[in-house]
């Protein structure tokens, strides 16, 4: 049985770019080069700091790790034939896990998984993989908004085998209910839910 220690979300309407770096820098982090993504995924994690050892596995799930990044960046390219290495660095999947392993000084696994609204437990199943080997997992979900979805941030849960809240996949997909909603609508639920 795994069970939710600590849970953290930074979910909500949609922030300006300054906002966002601000609130990061008043956790002492410049977030100049890091994608709108990963600022909402750290700003959804750092909370749950304290409660981090150094072998807790980070596993981060999303459809999509930076559109608004990967758009600039495409543009960027495609109009002014100028490439940007470090757009292109900032935009990788795996950013946001690694900016996060870098923060909370953990040298345990650090992986994104690219999922959607039918596979959005991957995360989850990986953490109860690790837990074979680590005490806790951090487990977490990030979406950056897009045209068609206002909603953006990250809803993070700290997992092991005891701690306050059980956590059971089935009862957690019956009260989530229909499959053909949003991955926002889904991360809506997951922070009322836990």
């Amino acid at each position: 049985m795994l069970y939710v220690k600590q849970k953290h979300a930074f979910w909500g309407d949609i922030q300006d770019d300054k906002s966002l770096r601000t609130a990061l820098k008043t956790l002492g982090i410049n977030a100049r080069r890091m994608s709108r993504f990963s600022q909402l995924a750290l700003l959804g994690a750092l909370p749950l700091r304290e409660q981090i050892t150094p072998d807790t596995p980070i596993f981060l799930g999303s459809p999509f790790a930076s559109p608004s990044k990967f758009n600039n960046m495409f543009t960027q390219l495609t109009e002014q034939d100028l490439p940007s290495p470090l757009d292109f660095m900032a935009n990788l999947n795996n950013a946001a896990t690694f900016l996060l392993a870098q923060q909370f000084q953990t040298s345990a696994p650090s992986i994104f998984v690219t999922v959607d609204s039918h596979s959005f437990w991957q995360p989850l199943q990986l953490a109860r993989l690790a837990l074979k080997q680590h005490s806790q997992a951090l487990v977490g979900w990030a979406f950056e908004h897009s045209a068609e979805e206002q909603s953006e941030g990250s809803v993070w849960w700290l997992v092991s085998h005891n701690g306050d809240i059980p956590l059971s996949i089935t009862e957690l997909n019956q009260k989530i209910g229909n499959i053909d909603r949003t991955f926002p609508q889904i991360l809506e639920n997951l922070v009322e839910i836990v």
